[in-house]
């Protein structure tokens, strides 16, 4: 399908949203699911990218998507688009989705870029007011490069079921000053903030060495392989 561009908003010091108007277009899709957008670009992939969809199924009348700004073609190409300028968007697709099942919390370690879906699942279970214990941990290397930390603690405000961790990794060399935790997603972190680890599905979404570490943690810590779900994000 081919939809128009409708608001390019500034997420983090390299992070822009991409809002895409749906225009009576009935596009139904699960919390963590993904599109592919196909733009007129020569590069190694044909022009073609898989984004997590960052906003909720309860946001109606658009479908947006929140990238990292790395300056390849085709981030420049998107940048680049005017409101109301058509792209080929194809979706949705993915099974990295929301749990069913609310008598298990969902904990939800996210690296940088890849709290897109989180952002999307969580929107989702606070509008729909569901009955499931969400537990958030985000680490980013900057305070300035956290995507969403606004909305995130305005939801904690109105959801009762949510708790949102930040974690930054190299706050030194940051020009904010940074008073919260700081280091790497561990298990240490993991055992202060989730009292029942037999009782969670964990969500890890991320760079592959982020996703990787934390699996590896987790088995570690004697996660089965059935209560962990992962979204690698490549190729920014």
């Amino acid at each position: 399908m081919q939809l128009s561009l409708k608001e390019i908003k500034q997420e983090s010091v390299d992070v822009k949203s991409f809002k895409f108007d749906l225009a009576g277009i009935n596009f139904d899709f699960k919390p963590g699911q993904y599109i592919i957008m196909k733009l007129d670009v020569v590069d190694e992939r044909n022009g073609v990218r898989m984004f997590s969809l960052s906003s909720s199924p309860t946001e109606t009348g658009y479908i947006m998507i929140s990238t990292k700004m790395t300056g390849s073609n085709f981030k420049k190409k998107l940048e680049s688009l005017k409101v109301g300028e058509k792209v080929d968007i194809r979706g949705p697709f993915g099974r990295f989705l929301l749990q069913e099942d609310y008598s298990k919390q969902a904990i939800m370690l996210a690296g940088g870029i890849g709290i897109t879906p989180f952002r999307n699942m969580i929107k989702f279970a606070t509008d729909k007011k569901l009955n499931l214990k969400i537990i958030l941990l985000y680490s980013n290397k900057l305070p300035e490069e956290m995507s969403f930390k606004k909305e995130f603690d305005e939801w904690q405000k109105i959801n009762p079921n949510l708790k949102v961790v930040y974690t930054i990794t190299r706050p030194e060399e940051s020009r904010m000053q940074w008073k919260g935790i700081a280091g790497r997603i561990d298990a240490t972190m993991i055992k202060n903030n989730v009292k029942y680890m037999g009782n969670c599905i964990f969500y890890v979404c991320g760079p592959p060495a982020m996703v990787d570490a934390m699996v590896t943690t987790l088995k570690n810590m004697d996660v089965s392989d059935n209560n962990i779900k992962i979204e690698r994000f490549t190729g920014y």
